[in-house]
């Protein structure tokens, strides 16, 4: 994600971050490889740390998108009281 990572509309770098999420599972799965151990051609990183970094950009994209909506907290049924 590096020095763009607070770049641009929050909900689209979120969308973008998912889709590398994506991209990591699907090219495991399309090598047929199930083995998370493994560093592809190129990369000097394996696949779970591959996936544990984009993982991280899902996460920090999502907490910007929620403090961008100021969003309340909620309860465990998905509601705040004030919604109530």
């Amino acid at each position: 994600m590096g020095q763009f990572k607070d770049v641009g509309d929050a909900a689209l770098a979120l969308a973008e971050e998912c889709a590398e999420v994506i991209q990591v599972i699907a090219k495991m799965k399309r090598f047929e490889q199930d083995n998370w151990n493994e560093i592809p051609p190129g990369q000097i990183k394996s696949r779970w740390e591959l996936l544990k970094y984009e993982m991280d950009d899902v996460m920090y994209q999502w907490d910007r998108l929620k403090l961008s909506l100021s969003e309340p907290e909620y309860d465990g049924a998905g509601f705040t009281e004030q919604d109530r």
